[in-house]
């Protein structure tokens, strides 16, 4: 548990709504944590995300209290929103391999390329939220740098200048592309399994035939959705369908 040194993290949740007591909660749920009361943890936390408020570190105190309940999908669940929100921390990244080891159902995936991996760890090395500033503080520049030109320094600055604009310009465009592409990939939702294990069925009907059967945190791809089913896609690439309530969602 991390949650000490991650206190200030409070104020993102005190902040957004006064109906809800979040800083008192996420302290008795680190407490009940602590004295080994894993059950009361998830429910002190849980009440926060009922009220519409979230952090890193709250899905990561809620995976770690859903591990040692041993319900490995919800703890792989709150430990992959984690790292959408913080995907740099290491401490998130060991603990979802860590879960993913005690998972059933094991799929024979050859491992990319280093180049490839090292690009994948690139693109996704930045949450939605930082490339935003990211964005915002290279516009701000670009703006105060076609201020200067334009009323300070005028003709006497267009060499010094031009290559600083040109630079500026071509960044701010690369992170808007990047940004624009990550926000449709978040667009791509991603099932996982949270009940011990479920039949995935040919269509969306209740009694069609069973495609084959996937086990506790287990995860898919969403490629499709009806009013009560899911289709998704398995990473050996098998899809069919499954119910709403048999999955969580990130």
């Amino acid at each position: 548990m991390r949650t000490l040194k991650h206190m200030l993290m409070l104020l993102l949740l005190v902040s957004t709504n006064w109906a809800i007591d979040s800083e008192g909660l996420l302290r008795s749920g680190n407490q009940c944590y602590e004295q080994g009361d894993y059950p009361q943890a998830v429910e002190e936390y849980e009440k926060i995300l009922r009220g519409d408020m979230e952090s890193a570190v709250l899905h990561y105190n809620l995976g770690c209290a859903y591990f040692n309940l041993e319900k490995y999908g919800k703890a792989i669940l709150h430990f992959e929103k984690a790292s959408q929100l913080s995907p740099r921390d290491d401490d998130i990244a060991h603990n979802l391999r860590y879960a993913k080891l005690f998972l059933k159902d094991r799929f024979d995936i050859p491992e990319p390329m280093p180049l490839v991996q090292w690009i994948r760890d690139m693109w996704y090395g930045l949450s939605i939220y930082e490339l935003k500033r990211l964005e915002l503080i290279v516009l701000t520049l670009l703006v105060l740098v076609i201020i200067l030109h334009q009323f300070v320094l005028r003709d006497r600055g267009i060499r010094t200048l031009q290559p600083v604009l040109i630079s500026l310009s071509v960044i701010f465009i690369l992170v808007g592309g990047w940004l624009w592409n990550r926000v449709l990939d978040g667009k791509e939702q991603t099932a996982i399994l949270l009940v011990s294990q479920a039949e995935i069925s040919s269509a969306p009907v209740s009694g069609s035939s069973t495609l084959f059967v996937i086990h506790e945190g287990t995860s898919g791809k969403i490629l499709n959705t009806t009013d009560s089913w899911y289709e998704i896609r398995l990473p050996d690439g098998k899809t069919g369908w499954i119910p709403h309530e048999a999955v969580g969602t990130y």
